[in-house]
């Protein structure tokens, strides 16, 4: 009974890997903004999608965290995953500004119905399993996994862009669509959901989810330093690629860099659980959004050499860092688990509602010294994050019981 146990578990675990992995798996990722300028579009436009997108996820991103927490997280995954495919489509067949933003529009939703659904996910998973202790090193795992799976989308994209500029959307479509055969593979949580009630009933539960954040200074604070660091990181997507073409990279050369970035992401991603015993949390936060930061402005003044190389090298470090460093501490500060998806979908509400913004900023601004101004951000950032610093807890229940396998996952 125990093996039969021990191997339920880890077929969990793998299928949920296998979903992280494919789950943002986005070929037209290093080829995107190329893609929109080849139909018209201008950079404010561009970054203007950007804004679109986070609009529409800080709309839409708590109604579909209580979604996953009623219905069921896998289901709500499964329709992030087909709500992608349509999007991929719509793009493919968008002439102006106003279809290219139905298809960002049909990409938040896709992003706001797995996101929170999954983290929720895989912590009750190992909940029910008695193994809520390992969520830092599990949630390390499907991190490396879904930034392993950008690598290879990126290098794919960026080949497959050569041929065509719509083949990397027709084939994110496609593994979009394997993503959704996936997640029916994934263990049914919906025993664990909360019963589904009248639309006053849903208002309550984001009501509620609201005021659980409100009560919490220390989560209030994570929720801070995520949108920061979020903005940083989420700005490189459209940064880098204006920025590699003043250096004269083109598709291919494009694609290989940014599956580079991602791969050193992934292994970082991977390791993040070890670093988090070793140095400490608190150590880790400081200096991921300083290394930011410092990068940035370094990244202003470099060429088309080393010095650039190494300076993407620590963003990607900081990439792969993040979400397995912040999603713990999030967690560990949630209460209720019947409201954790909730929870979850308002720090990426916050988080995608500054982006929007800075989106916005930075298209006015034009791409020209705009890695200069990412770096202000981060330092004011830093600043403003150090004034209202709130301390964690005296003991740490999740790192104290981190298993000293080193491993990273099944």
């Amino acid at each position: 009974m125990i093996a039969e146990t021990e191997r339920s578990i880890t077929r969990g675990l793998r299928t949920f890997y296998v979903f992280r992995l494919l789950a943002t798996s986005y070929l037209y990722g290093a080829i995107f903004m190329m893609f929109q300028a080849s139909r018209g579009l201008t950079f404010f436009e561009q970054l203007a999608l950007g804004g679109v997108f986070s609009a529409v996820v800080v709309v839409v991103e708590v109604p579909t965290g209580v979604f996953a927490d009623r219905v069921g997280r896998r289901r709500s995954m499964l329709a992030g995953a087909l709500a992608m495919v349509v999007s991929c489509l719509v793009a493919v067949n968008a002439q102006g500004f106003a279809m290219f933003a139905i298809a960002e529009a049909l990409a938040a939703i896709s992003i706001a119905l797995c996101s929170g659904a999954d983290s929720a996910y895989l912590y009750d998973f190992l909940r029910a399993h008695d193994r809520a202790h390992e969520y830092g090193q599990r949630e390390a795992a499907a991190s490396a996994a879904h930034l392993l799976g950008s690598a290879l989308a990126f290098a794919g994209g960026g080949v497959l862009a050569r041929v065509d500029l719509t083949l990397p959307y027709y084939v994110t479509a496609v593994v979009a669509a394997a993503t959704a055969v996936v997640a029916c593979f994934l263990d049914d949580d919906r025993a664990h959901a909360t019963p589904r009630r009248s639309l006053r009933t849903w208002g309550g539960q984001v009501t509620s989810a609201l005021a659980d954040v409100g009560k919490s200074p220390r989560l209030l604070w994570l929720i801070g330093y995520s949108a920061v660091v979020f903005v940083l990181l989420r700005a490189t997507i459209y940064l880098y690629q204006p920025y590699l073409d003043e250096r004269g990279l083109g598709t291919v050369g494009k694609g290989v860099l940014f599956a580079g970035v991602y791969v050193v992401a992934a292994v970082a991603a991977y390791r993040t659980h070890v670093l988090r015993r070793r140095v400490g949390e608190e150590v880790l936060l400081w200096a991921l959004l300083a290394a930011l930061a410092i990068s940035f402005i370094g990244l202003s003044g470099a060429g088309n050499g080393p010095w650039m190389l190494s300076l993407l090298v620590v963003q990607a470090i900081a990439n792969g860092i993040y979400s397995p460093l912040t999603k713990p501490l999030l967690n560990r500060e949630i209460v209720d688990s019947q409201r954790r998806a909730a929870i979850l979908s308002v720090e990426s509400m916050v988080r995608r509602a500054a982006m929007g913004v800075f989106a916005l900023l930075a298209g006015l601004y034009g791409h020209a010294d705009v890695m200069l101004l990412c770096g202000v951000v981060g330092l004011a950032g830093l600043v403003v994050l150090a004034l209202a610093r709130v301390r964690e807890p005296a003991e740490d229940p999740v790192a104290v019981s981190i298993p000293s396998d080193t491993s990273g996952g099944t």
